[in-house]
């Protein structure tokens, strides 16, 4: 039920991590467009409708009170290892924020 429907939520600690697919959520978004060449009418809009739409709920979720995470599905596939230290991090984070000991 949480805006942009994250795909893992640690709801004990207030995280959320998105894991963003390049098309879809516009990675490196003002060189993919011009690659564009089919359906350019209605491509671009959409993804641009989706960037927007990813900035917006991760407002509203810091709002909230939620720490947000964000990873390319690249990254994950490349550096994996990197975007767990990412996680744990925040985990930590909060979990001193709130006087608790993981």
């Amino acid at each position: 039920g949480l805006p942009g429907k994250p795909d893992i939520v640690f709801r004990k600690y207030k995280i959320v991590l998105f894991i963003d697919g390049e098309f879809w959520h516009g990675y490196n978004w003002d060189e993919k467009k011009r690659t564009i060449k089919a359906n350019r009418a209605y491509w671009i809009p959409k993804i641009e409708r989706n960037i927007s739409r990813d900035k917006e709920n991760t407002k509203i979720l810091r709002k909230l009170g939620w720490a947000v995470l964000r990873f390319w599905q690249h990254k994950i596939e490349t550096d994996v290892e990197g975007c767990v230290k990412r996680v744990e991090r925040a985990v930590l984070g909060r979990s001193k924020e709130r006087g608790k000991m993981i």
